[in-house]
């Protein structure tokens, strides 16, 4: 016993008197950092088209763009004409720095047209300043006559894909001067163009709209690769080659977009679109038409009417010859006399089912009156 006190004595002696000690903070540290969420602020939206607060146009449609600007994804995006939402799915939409840009070709009506847009994000809502547009259809060119050519001025492209690197068609070019040689013979004024690109394309067609708004008759040809995705039907320049379904969008053109900016650009007279191409999804066949289940229509406004080489969910050929079925018909009776375009149609069908072939062509839309190609 005293010899456990004395050993504790000496303990206390080395060590000195017990204090108490502070408490003891551990701290840890971590390489994850963890940023700050920034606040959601509503949709910022700035006009393209029309940049000024008012303008007047004659043409009974306009195509109007804004710039959307929001830190999360607009959920909505909406458009007002007179105070009434265009329900409808948006057509025109791309993606640009610090936001996306809006388009949509909206019908007007006599005088004054009042146009906004609304955004919606998780953080509330934008609406738009005030877009005015002044519409005078009075001051459009003379529309077209009814019963004869005298006063009508034709204007057709034609447009002729074959040069792909991949899948390459035989028949398109041949397609093309077939129709350009009959429509021409026909009154029209004919741009030609063989295997564009896509901006050789977009120019294009440009020029040819610009062109279209001295005309009162117009027509648009199509033969070469065509696809359909997502319902919208693409016509495929010979650069593109999308991977992906997604891929199709941004790197193919629209035929929504094309019958549209005819619309625009004649409005009170007489659009026709001949497409000789397939509708179907590409990533399953790569024929000029391949059976799918139908899609919905393009339905273009009145004044505009699509011939397509075949119905919906049926294969459109080529064909063994110089020209794809469907031309080969079309070129035999377009210059007929006294054919209306209806009635074209019907020849084409019927000629195809006499040299037996079952491929129907299919239209949409309808013109102002009756249309003859060849009135003598």
């Amino acid at each position: 016993m005293k010899n456990s006190l004395f050993l504790l004595l000496l303990i206390c002696l080395a060590t000195g008197p017990l204090v108490a000690q502070p408490p003891t903070t551990i701290t840890a540290s971590s390489d994850w950092v963890f940023p700050k969420k920034q606040a959601v602020t509503v949709p910022v939206i700035t006009w393209k088209i029309p940049q000024t607060e008012q303008v007047t146009q004659y043409r009974l449609t306009t195509s109007v763009t804004v710039h959307v600007q929001s830190g999360d994804a607009a959920t909505q995006v909406q458009f007002f004409a007179n105070g009434k939402e265009l329900n409808r799915q948006m057509r025109g939409f791309k993606r640009v720095n610090n936001g996306a840009e809006f388009s949509d070709v909206i019908l007007l009506v006599a005088g004054r047209n009042e146009i906004q847009v609304k955004a919606t994000n998780a953080a509330g809502s934008t609406t738009s300043e005030l877009r005015v547009i002044i519409c005078q259809p009075e001051n459009a060119p003379p529309a077209i006559a009814s019963k004869g050519v005298q006063g009508q001025k034709r204007l057709a492209l034609i447009v002729a894909n074959g040069n792909y690197k991949q899948y390459k068609l035989m028949n398109p070019s041949n397609d093309g001067r077939a129709v350009k040689q009959q429509l021409e013979t026909l009154g029209f004024e004919v741009i030609f163009k063989e295997n564009l690109s896509r901006p050789e394309f977009t120019q294009t067609l440009d020029a040819f709209m610009e062109a279209l708004g001295t005309h009162n008759v117009g027509l648009f040809y199509y033969a070469g690769h065509g696809l359909m995705v997502s319902g919208e039907t693409f016509v495929q320049p010979i650069d593109a080659e999308p991977k992906t379904e997604p891929d199709v969008s941004y790197v193919c053109y629209p035929l929504r977009q094309i019958v549209e900016k005819m619309a625009y650009a004649n409005p009170k007279g007489a659009n026709l679109v001949f497409w000789d191409a397939c509708r179907n999804n590409p990533y399953r066949s790569w024929r000029r038409g391949a059976g799918e289940r139908m899609f919905p229509p393009v339905n273009p406004a009145v004044g505009t009417m699509i011939v397509y080489a075949t119905e919906p969910g049926k294969q459109a050929y080529d064909g063994d010859q110089e020209n794809g079925l469907f031309t080969s018909e079309l070129v035999k009776h377009i210059s007929q006399p006294d054919v209306d375009v209806i009635e074209l149609v019907n020849r084409i069908d019927q000629g195809l089912e006499d040299r037996g072939f079952v491929q129907p062509p299919y239209y949409e839309g309808r013109l102002k009156g009756r249309f003859v190609f060849n009135i003598n």
